[in-house]
């Protein structure tokens, strides 16, 4: 068969070619340069790459204050008196999740105590709580719980902060916490019940504290390891969104059982985690949160708006020293 001669109209491709090549440069410089500069947008919505470019400028923009919050980290750790317990507790990198039962401790045991009579007097108060899906909250940072409180004592002491300063390798920002009260009593699939990670940064600790004992039948926290998740954050088309189970190998999924007192410390960004589920008993927990300069919540830019999530600026604190300023910041732009 003869070869046949099509006739091909060079320059209408051309023109097609030039049009869709505008269309996407268009969209790379929305997706890739304006919105990956704009926190709000990144942590409603920023994809991983996304993501990943905002957290490599932020710790571009902020390198003088991850210095000075790394050689205070040194300091501190060389400084304190360290918990026996805690001095040398360690939460391994690739696992990112570690637990120890502190139930001995004073400190623990003031705000276990503390913890439970904050839920005694809201029942006796007839006081409705603030809610969120499975979770009612009880009272947060400032609110009730002041400078003067066994949690925030037990939240700004080397028994916790040395095992934070060792993961992040710099000193840290305390950006909140409260107790919250897990009713277990149905399951809500847009809940925290639900595997996810936590949106502020590439990594975050959050250390929880269980007010009542903990086993299956009470709504455990759960975790996997960091390195059974950083599959999920190579795939194009990932998004930081609930997750079920089943995205995780079998026995990937660990449950933290434990008595009144027990301390969980968990990269709630690199782990997939959740908790509260259906049982027959509820579950009181305190949660404190911890992060580091480039953070979603802090300012980047120079008129950029207030940081959304510092919520320890409701804490009054007198003579406060260097660590404590560093510890309570409420951070600016780089």
């Amino acid at each position: 068969m003869p070869d046949t001669v099509q006739e091909v109209n060079v320059d209408k491709l051309i023109g097609e070619r030039d049009f869709w090549r505008n269309k996407a440069e268009q969209f790379m410089a929305v997706s890739r340069s304006a919105a990956v500069f704009e926190r709000s947008f990144v942590i409603r919505q920023g994809s991983m790459q996304q993501r990943k470019q905002y957290h490599e400028l932020a710790r571009f923009m902020k390198r003088d204050e991850i210095a000075r919050r790394e050689e205070l980290g040194r300091r501190y750790l060389a400084e304190k008196t360290l918990a026996e317990e805690t001095a040398e507790f360690e939460i391994p990198r690739e696992i990112a999740h570690a637990s120890i039962n502190l139930s001995h401790d004073s400190l623990i045991k003031a705000a276990v105590a503390e913890g439970r009579q904050a839920y005694q007097d809201a029942i006796a108060s007839g006081q409705e709580f603030l809610s969120k899906d499975s979770l009612q909250f009880l009272g947060s940072a400032g609110k009730p719980f002041g400078a003067d409180s066994a949690i925030f004592k037990l939240a700004t002491s080397p028994l916790l902060l040395a095992p934070v300063i060792r993961y992040f390798g710099m000193f840290p920002i305390m950006t909140g916490f409260g107790v919250t009260l897990a009713k277990n009593s149905e399951f809500h699939r847009k809940s925290s019940q639900r595997l996810h990670f936590d949106p502020e940064d590439r990594a975050q600790l959050k250390v929880f504290l269980y007010i009542t004992d903990v086993d299956a039948n009470s709504g455990p926290f759960m975790a996997a390891a960091a390195k059974d998740c950083e599959f999920l954050f190579e795939q194009p088309d990932f998004v930081l969104d609930r997750q079920e189970d089943t995205v995780l190998a079998d026995g990937a999924l660990h449950e933290y059982h434990g008595p009144a007192g027990t301390i969980i410390f968990t990269d709630t960004c690199r782990c997939l985690h959740g908790g509260g589920r259906p049982g027959e008993r509820e579950r009181l927990m305190l949660s404190m949160e911890y992060n580091m300069p480039t953070y979603l919540g802090a300012k980047l830019w120079e008129g950029d708006p207030e940081p959304e999530r510092c919520r320890t600026e409701n804490i009054r604190v007198d003579n406060r020293d260097e660590f404590m300023n560093a510890l309570l910041a409420h951070p600016v732009a780089g």
